[in-house]
């Protein structure tokens, strides 16, 4: 089994999967380009449970999404990495920033989101893509098509 390991820029946050995620997408939305400082977010979306470790400090702060709801993301307060987030629409999931893990090649992107809002050159053509926020029939897409990936 391959390892899922991460961490911040300085090292005083380090966490550990315990298997695979659920699903990995990249967002193409706003709030996604200002917490990256980029074109996308990269997701990797995981069963609480999953997370074997999560060891060091982290700061947060939370914003209200388009859809009323909140976000809880979780920062190292040292370097700023953007770890992990918590979104209140789905409770029983955790976000982590795949740009986070150690290696980040070792995860295939199943699903784009919010591809309307996509920078013209930066569209990953996924197969599976949302012009908007992604709903349960589209997550539930993203699992199984990452079920058939492993």
């Amino acid at each position: 089994m391959s390892s899922f390991k991460g961490g911040c820029s300085c090292g005083s946050v380090r966490f550990e999967l315990r298997d695979r995620p659920l699903w990995t997408n990249v967002c193409h939305c706003n709030a996604c380009k200002k917490r990256t400082g980029s074109a996308f977010g990269f997701s990797i979306v995981v069963d609480p449970a999953n997370v074997k470790e999560f060891a060091g400090p982290t700061t947060t702060f939370t914003r209200i999404g388009d859809s009323g709801n909140s976000v809880r993301y979780e920062f190292c307060p040292h370097c700023g990495t953007t770890l992990r987030w918590h979104v209140e629409l789905i409770p029983n999931r955790m976000v982590f920033a795949g740009g986070a893990f150690d290696e980040p090649s070792q995860f295939e992107v199943f699903g784009e989101i919010y591809a309307d809002e996509a920078l013209p050159w930066a569209s990953t053509g996924c197969e599976l893509t949302r012009a908007q926020a992604p709903d349960d029939s589209f997550r539930n897409a993203m699992m199984r098509k990452a079920k058939v990936a492993t």
